[in-house]
């Protein structure tokens, strides 16, 4: 009985083994199906009458934002109040609104008894404009009289308002960037050089300091802000336009292009989102071709497919 019965096992043992090494055809049939259902093959006919744009998948940086409102100021450390010294009678103005001054101008005479008939002169303290006159000729004024106040408009501060919330995400240093109604389509750079002590009571909000260059004096102390403060910054991630996308259920997906008129669908895991780009987590790798413009057309193929098949 032995004599027989070994043999027989190791017989069984053989084709267990053999089976395990080639798939059934059944299966690889069915792999092979799951693998073209993904795929939409467009033809140059097809191609002619659709435009389908594509973008090489590449590393890049990627950031998130916080807004905020905010309004344009003078940068109080280049702001200067020019001020009478002695009670008097002005009795000359130099200088008027936006005139440009420099430090050491006599910017007005003040006719005083205490220097025996000789005007006292009010000198500009620094290079600036002139952004305030608070007096007229032949008023009298008292000690410590404010008459002009001068400021640089080369540089700036934003004062964002950011809610109370949000303050933990805020740095000094951050970069930030604001738009103004006068302008819309232009964007201002300028970066959190300090914040607030205390939260206003009432807006529960926390004031934000952004210094701003105003080289071609476009921005105006006064003027409403939308700002932008940039609060984290990935470096070297997969990021593709967000119109590479289309949703499949639950997923999202982008389609693969191969060339010769083949895309291939691939779901993808989302990452970080802003200002349109998309950080990509899995799904696709860097250098692989994926459609920004016309995946909405090889989705509907694919589905035009599959209910063909049905």
């Amino acid at each position: 009985m032995n004599k027989i019965t070994y043999p027989l096992l190791a017989l069984f043992a053989l084709a267990f083994v053999t089976g395990c090494e080639k798939p059934a055809p059944e299966e690889t049939a069915a792999s092979e199906g799951a693998h073209e259902e993904k795929i939409v093959t467009l033809t140059k006919q097809n191609l002619e009458h659709v435009e389908i744009k594509t973008s090489q998948v590449s590393l890049g940086s990627l950031e998130t934002t916080l807004k905020a409102a905010g309004r344009v100021s003078e940068n109080m450390n280049k702001t200067a109040k020019v001020a009478s010294t002695l009670e008097g009678r002005l009795v000359k103005l130099n200088f008027d609104i936006n005139d440009r001054v420099k430090a050491g101008d006599v910017l007005a005479l003040v006719q005083t008894p205490e220097l025996l008939g000789k005007p006292l002169e009010l000198k500009a303290p620094i290079d600036g404009l002139i952004v305030a006159r608070n007096s007229t000729v032949g008023e009298l004024v008292d000690k410590g009289s404010d008459i002009y106040t001068i400021s640089d408009p080369a540089d700036l501060w934003v004062i964002a308002e950011v809610k109370e919330r949000d303050i933990a995400a805020v740095k000094v240093g951050q970069d930030a960037t604001f738009k103004v109604l006068p302008y819309p389509e232009a964007e201002f750079h300028g970066k959190v050089v300090r914040l607030g002590n205390q939260l206003e009571s009432d807006s529960r909000t926390l004031e934000v300091r952004i210094e701003t260059s105003n080289a071609d004096g476009r921005l105006k102390p006064g003027m409403f802000a939308d700002v932008e403060i940039t609060t984290t910054v990935l470096k070297d991630v997969l990021v593709i336009p967000d119109t590479s996308l289309q949703s499949d259920g639950e997923a999202q997906v982008v389609f693969v292009a191969f060339g010769d008129g083949k895309f291939e669908k691939r779901t993808v895991t989302l990452g970080m989102e802003h200002r349109g780009r998309v950080q990509i987590l899995d799904g696709i790798k860097a250098g692989e071709t994926v459609v920004t413009q016309g995946s909405f057309i090889l989705k509907s193929e694919l589905l035009k497919g599959e209910l063909g098949e049905e």
